[in-house]
């Protein structure tokens, strides 16, 4: 039985996104971050960028939410029975913090070839208008907008992508409101973004994206875990990491987020040089630290 009803799919199709849907309880839900909590507490500081990206790799809670059945029939109800998780971001904004993403869309950088596409948001905690839930533009999946990097400072974004602020239609932006345990699903053509969290709890939130077995990817190789059916594309298939030990999960990982370095720092056609120097720069230098990072672990395993 799928989790979605056509109601939904007809107006993910039309609008690009659907919420709320149910996948957890609150109990469920409650922990799950706890799982994620007492990670951070035993290594003392919340998790950074490289944990945070493609999650699913390091931890089980984060596992079991890419295979959670309920996420995955959703998912298939929109882009078929052959499914390929292709990434997963953590966000987490801490209470009263500056953090926020400026209106974007995913599909302008990601590189894939494909129109299936989607964007399964979770919310480990309530997600809300006050404490910066994701906000998007009806309808906005159906055609790309100009981007520009900004590297600003608590851009939650790799190079702080934004849509200028005239391409912008803000009368006409939702607030995708979440409790813990409901995730939303969005097209990755569809303009998103959020703003700081003003409350007094922390804003969390596991943002996992799927794509359809069949896509082809743009650009280096990269790799993205089977989930669902059979793997008809291009992209390498990594290893469910749930039975590795610590060091073999971490090894996994690294390589996993080595493969994507090449294509997140890519210049755009029309980037001058010093655009193009500083992404090559922060391209080499993120390379070397991996192949550091995996002989630590191969060496501590």
């Amino acid at each position: 039985m799928s989790t979605l009803n056509p109601t939904q799919v007809a107006q993910y199709k039309e609008q690009g996104y659907i919420c709320p849907v149910t996948i957890l309880n609150p109990e469920e839900a409650a922990l799950s971050r706890a799982k994620l909590e007492a990670m951070e507490e035993l290594q003392g500081k919340p998790m950074d960028r490289i944990q945070c990206n493609k999650t699913y790799l390091l931890y089980d809670w984060a596992d079991e939410l890419v295979h959670h059945p309920k996420v995955l029939d959703a998912v298939e109800a929109l882009i078929g029975p052959d499914i390929l998780c292709y990434m997963s971001n953590l966000f987490t904004k801490e209470a009263g913090t500056g953090s926020y993403v400026s209106m974007h869309q995913d599909a302008a950088y990601w590189g894939v070839d494909a129109d299936d596409v989607v964007t399964a948001w979770i919310a480990l905690s309530p997600a809300t208008a006050e404490s910066g839930v994701m906000k998007v533009e009806p309808g906005s999946h159906t055609s790309e907008r100009s981007q520009v990097n900004t590297y600003a400072k608590d851009n939650l974004l790799t190079r702080g992508q934004a849509i200028p602020e005239n391409e912008l239609e803000p009368e006409k932006q939702v607030y995708m409101e979440l409790e813990p345990g409901q995730m939303s699903l969005h097209h990755f053509m569809l303009v998103h973004g959020s703003d700081p969290n003003q409350s007094d709890d922390r804003r969390i939130g596991l943002a996992i994206r799927y794509v359809a077995a069949s896509a082809k990817k743009i650009g280096k190789p990269e790799s993205a875990l089977l989930v669902r059916g059979q793997n008809k594309g291009n992209f390498l298939l990594e290893k469910r990491t749930k039975d590795f030990s610590k060091g073999a999960r971490t090894v996994e990982h690294i390589r996993a987020l080595r493969r994507q370095l090449h294509n997140i720092f890519k210049a755009s056609p029309d980037a001058d040089w010093k655009e193009r120097l500083r992404l090559g720069v922060t391209k080499n230098a993120a390379i070397a630290l991996s192949y550091f990072k995996e002989l630590s672990a191969k060496v501590s395993a």
